[in-house]
């Protein structure tokens, strides 16, 4: 007579099997889905970095919880990443089990050590090596990556809640809307910080300098300025010229330093 027990591993073997097959036929379009994951990221980063910040690259800190914003939300959400999501795949257990936001999470916390020494080395050996084509995440949340048309059980993998995509496209708008407004009204000013740490904000001798209202118009802002040589102050206005694809660039100004 065969026990429960022994009947629920019967159960699970074929499922383990089968799962197995599944992750190495999916390692190919996996490496293709990464690669778009990569492309897409370092987009979304150039843009970050060219609208927000000012003489410094984004720090590494809001770089590294940027990343794990670009793949926790939308694995929590469908289940997959943009690029996973292009090639019909998505994220499961190996155990058959319901796909929790603790194991999403898990797997993607841990992408910072798969990604040693460069270029998923790690990662991609553990994949290449492990039974379940598994990457060091992978491992410790229990999870791989197969193609989307062999999930028959919905609970499988991650599905949206209702209204998520409305909510979703609402804050992607709305980051949209506030990185062109901060793009416009915003990056005039680090503009000009940008000019004066390489000592081309008007006189190259500045050790300081200040900026009063600015007076917009359409395509073009002009700020009140006042620098310092030392002690001694120079009054002007310098103004920025919008061009399109370029941004904002100075375009003429003037300041008198008195004797």
């Amino acid at each position: 007579m065969i026990g429960p027990a022994m009947a629920v591993a019967a159960a699970v073997r074929p499922l383990l099997s089968d799962r197995a097959g599944q992750a190495r036929e999916a390692r190919w379009p996996r490496f293709r889905a990464l690669l778009i994951d990569l492309v897409v990221f370092s987009i979304v980063l150039s843009l970050v970095n060219w609208v927000y910040a000012g003489t410094q690259a984004v720090g590494w800190a809001s770089l590294c919880l940027l990343w794990m914003v670009y793949y926790v939300v939308p694995e929590s959400l469908y289940g997959a990443s943009l690029g996973k999501m292009l090639l019909g795949l998505c994220v499961v257990r190996v155990d058959g089990r319901p796909l929790g936001v603790g194991s999403v999470v898990t797997r993607n916390i841990l992408r910072f050590v798969d990604v040693l020494p460069g270029a998923y080395l790690i990662g991609g050996l553990s994949v290449l090596l492990t039974e379940n084509s598994q990457r060091i995440g992978d491992k410790w949340a229990g999870t791989t990556i197969v193609r989307r048309d062999h999930v028959h059980d919905p609970r499988a993998t991650r599905h949206p809640p209702r209204r998520a995509n409305r909510a979703i496209g609402a804050a992607l708008m709305l980051a949209i809307v506030f990185t062109i407004a901060f793009d416009y009204f915003g990056r005039p000013a680090i503009v000009l910080d940008q000019l004066y740490n390489e000592h081309q904000l008007m006189v190259p001798e500045l050790t300081s300098y200040k900026l009063g209202t600015p007076q917009w118009s359409l395509g073009r802002v002009t700020y009140p300025l006042t620098g310092f040589e030392g002690t001694r102050a120079c009054t002007g206005s310098i103004s920025l010229n919008w061009e399109w694809p370029i941004g904002w660039t100075m375009s003429d100004g003037t300041l008198f330093c008195p004797p």
